[in-house]
């Protein structure tokens, strides 16, 4: 009987959470040429486990953000599913629907678009939770003082107006904003890339305190791989809408196995005036979503491309070490796992 609770805890406990099964979104686009289709997200599969932090990674037009509005339920997928404790979202009834958007806030890259500059930093707390609860004043009033001091910024802040406050402590009122549900999930979007870099460490430490506190998941969208490599547990590389690798974070910087991976870490700045990155030359020739070419979608730019990489899209395999990668060259030399 005990080994028999064990094994349905074990179950409920695999569902739990946020996945994404076969996920893929595809945009319909005028042209010269006629109507065409861009491939944002293609047959994307990813576990996001409670109380981690999972990075999506990549250049600007490989699918990230699309990704995070198909979470948020601000796109509807083309084909595939997300889904939250084992459901999927298209099969949720409306009371389900709301539950799952408390359960999943966002903090978006700009605070100084995503806060309304008309609202009061009260109002701009409180509506979430108005949407949701019926709340008195005095809980209100309670829990916006509550939430502003685990930001780090004075009661007095309640009632003054975003355009006040400096950009960092507009990324600190958004935050209180995304917590006011007690969420289980947080999608950052660029968190800290519109701010000063003297704030950015404030605002990521900030992050982390809090989701040690409270438990949170963060899907993390990024183009500071230093953020990435910091925060986030496990990383995903998107290349034109596809995963081409996956991994741990320690994985993926120290010895990264696919070939944009390469590159995309061989292209970040170093202080070093004699560093001359390999894997980076040639690679401002982007590719493009609206007209990928055929097999690997990297292989115009791969510099150890072969003929089945034109003709032959990867499937994404298991290594070795566990991480997933997309790329012929890692299936046809196994020896280049290890």
């Amino acid at each position: 009987m005990l080994a028999r609770s064990e094994a349905v805890a074990t179950q409920v406990k695999q569902q739990m959470g946020l996945e994404l099964r076969d996920l893929s979104k595809h945009f319909i686009v005028r042209t010269d040429r006629g109507n065409a289709v861009v491939r944002a997200a293609e047959k994307v599969n990813l576990e996001i486990p409670e109380g981690q932090t999972i990075a999506l990674v990549g250049e600007s037009g490989c699918g990230k953000t699309t990704i995070a509005k198909l979470v948020l339920m601000l796109e509807r997928p083309t084909s595939g599913a997300v889904t939250f404790d084992g459901k999927s979202l298209s099969e949720m009834s409306r009371h389900e629907i709301k539950n799952y958007r408390r359960q999943v806030q966002a903090v978006f890259q700009d605070p100084y678009a995503s806060l309304n500059p008309r609202l009061t930093v009260r109002r701009i707390i409180t509506e979430p939770i108005l949407a949701h609860y019926k709340r008195d004043r005095a809980t209100l009033n309670a829990r916006v003082a509550e939430l502003l001091e685990i930001v780090g910024l004075p009661p007095t802040a309640a009632d003054l107006y975003p355009h006040e406050f400096s950009g960092g402590q507009r990324q600190r009122i958004a935050i209180a904003r995304a917590l006011a549900l007690e969420p289980r999930i947080i999608i950052l979007d660029e968190p800290t890339s519109a701010l000063d870099v003297s704030i950015r460490a404030q605002v990521l430490n900030l992050l982390m305190d809090i989701q040690e506190k409270f438990g949170l998941t963060y899907l993390l969208i990024a183009h500071d791989l230093a953020l990435v490599e910091h925060l986030a547990a496990r990383v995903v590389v998107l290349y034109l809408g596809s995963v081409v690798e996956c991994g741990e974070s320690e994985q993926i910087f120290t010895a990264p196995k696919h070939p944009y991976t390469q590159a995309l870490l061989d292209a970040v700045p170093r202080p070093d005036p004699d560093y001359m990155p390999k894997a980076a030359e040639g690679f401002d020739d982007t590719g493009s979503a609206l007209d990928p070419p055929s097999g690997c979608k990297f292989h115009p730019r791969c510099p150890h491309a072969m003929p089945i990489c034109t003709s032959e899209n990867p499937s994404l395999i298991t290594l070795a070490d566990g991480r997933n990668a997309a790329c012929h060259l890692l299936s046809a030399r196994p020896a280049l796992q290890e």
